[in-house]
């Protein structure tokens, strides 16, 4: 009876960690992938955040920037647009992020 329950445990704590690992990594997931390379996924949200994190906070900057890739990706599937896309331009498309 012991050797099921810690049997079962053991399964659980490595589902858990299994699930928390695949979580963390965002760029797997994401909508901008369908689009972007990793690399460009994070230069975005990079920018981004240092960008935002003034105004936002870093917490905060790192959840809108985190919905912001995506939402622009989806509207500049090039990524070579949306560098040459003006600020405002961005801003008003990731306006729903928060």
């Amino acid at each position: 009876m012991q050797k099921k329950f810690i049997l079962a445990t053991s399964v659980l704590t490595l589902a858990i960690t299994a699930l928390m690992v695949a979580s963390s990594c965002k760029t797997i997931a994401r909508a901008a992938a369908r689009y972007w390379t990793n690399k460009q996924i994070k230069e975005f949200v990079g920018k981004c955040e240092d960008k935002s994190s003034i105004l936002l906070g870093s917490e905060r900057a790192k959840k809108y920037c985190d919905c912001a890739v995506d939402v622009v990706a989806e509207k500049y599937r090039n990524y070579e647009d949306v560098k040459k896309a003006s600020l405002t331009d961005i801003l008003k498309i990731a306006q729903d992020c928060k």
